[in-house]
């Protein structure tokens, strides 16, 4: 019996997860308030495009569902409530659509790569009080994109999942994980340059990776 989309989406892109994961390490005792500060910045950057791109593929019955989940005013407030200056977004890094997002072209792509995006508000209820606590940040001034949706973030993720399920033709499913992988290894490449480029400098180590 194949896997549900579900199943694959998380089985799939595992491995790509963890590696972002471990390259953020938004966990570390040692974050500083301006590095913080960069990240999301670099955040902003990539989820404000992100998320018209992904818009643009939903159909109008799901618009609604699509807005009450953008999180580039989150951003917005956080930069705000860090740096005491709002900040036009073409002051900012701004990823390109073409260069630096996942590909999106139907609703498989756009499910896929909003399971990445969604997926992080649950890593964000650990991250949002670690970072208010190391930085010594009011309550929900300074993190509120990783707070995402707070108390409710359970219940959103659970709406998303349904919506999914119900939204996906499975002969999109292959185009669902492809873009929620490139999702991975954007945002990857987008927020950890450094470590890509140094990645990339290294001597292939054969197939025992």
């Amino acid at each position: 019996m194949p896997l549900d989309l579900l199943s694959r989406l998380k089985n799939e892109t595992a491995a790509c997860h963890a590696r972002l994961e471990n390259a953020l390490d938004l966990m570390r005792d040692d974050l500083q308030r301006d590095e913080y500060i960069a990240l999301l910045e670099r955040f902003h950057g990539y989820v404000a495009p992100w998320e018209d791109a992904a818009a643009a593929c939903m159909p109008a019955s799901l618009a609604d569902f699509f807005d009450a989940r953008r999180k580039t005013p989150l951003l917005v407030a956080d930069l705000v409530a860090l740096t005491g200056e709002k900040r036009s977004s073409g002051s900012l890094p701004q990823a390109d659509s073409h260069h630096d997002l996942p590909r999106m072209h139907n609703i498989g792509d756009a499910f896929g790569s909003m399971y990445v995006m969604e997926g992080s508000t649950l890593g964000g209820r650990f991250i949002a009080p670690h970072v208010a606590e190391r930085l010594d940040l009011a309550p929900g001034i300074g993190n509120a994109y990783f707070d995402g949706y707070g108390p409710r973030t359970g219940s959103m993720w659970n709406a998303f999942r349904e919506t999914a399920v119900a939204s996906v033709p499975e002969r999109d499913y292959d185009d669902a994980v492809k873009a929620a992988i490139s999702t991975f290894e954007t945002l990857h490449a987008w927020l950890c340059p450094e470590a890509v480029e140094a990645d990339s400098s290294q001597p292939a180590r054969g197939a025992a990776l």
